[in-house]
């Protein structure tokens, strides 16, 4: 009888591992993914500010381009 309930709880801390190892992939899921969102978010307000390079540089283009056409 001893031995059949060494078997079940070693049974049971192996099913309880495997629960933690699942709980602790998904909590590293859920930070991946948090920030991820935090990066994006923040990619798009700045592009939607006009405060990246990218958007700086094709407002002095524009703006020199309306000078020639202007003048």
């Amino acid at each position: 009888m001893n031995d059949l309930l060494e078997s079940f709880n070693s049974t049971l801390e192996i099913f309880q591992a495997k629960i933690n190892f699942l709980f602790l992939m998904i909590e590293i899921l859920f930070g991946l993914f948090f920030v991820i969102l935090v990066v994006w978010i923040y990619g798009f307000i700045r592009k939607n500010l006009g405060i990246d390079k990218q958007t700086k540089e094709i407002e002095k283009i524009r703006k020199i381009i309306e000078k020639k056409f202007n003048e």
